[in-house]
């Protein structure tokens, strides 16, 4: 009965992995599309506006789908905005 257990333990935790493994693969193929198709529309915009778009492109197209909840969750993640570190210059004397 033990080593049922654990077998079932076991393909519990990989299909967890697999799930997540393809939740990367789908974000990944999300990314690669929409630079593939939109690359002018990102070329002009700096990078922040560049996330933000992505970020709304990716809202409409898995924000509705209960199915690709955690794309948009890891998209949202990797596209979150990002705060960046003003250089002060050190003073010359």
């Amino acid at each position: 009965m033990s080593a049922n257990s654990n077998l079932t333990t076991a393909l519990g935790v990989l299909d967890e992995k697999l799930q997540s493994l393809q939740a990367m693969t789908q974000a990944n193929q999300f990314l690669v599309d929409a630079l593939r198709e939109k690359e002018p529309v990102l070329k002009a915009l700096d990078a922040e506006g560049a996330r933000g778009f992505l970020r709304q492109s990716a809202r409409a197209r898995f924000g509705e789908d209960e199915n690709y909840e955690e794309v948009l969750a890891l998209l949202e993640q990797i596209l979150a905005p990002r705060q960046s570190a003003d250089i002060i210059p050190f003073p010359s004397r």
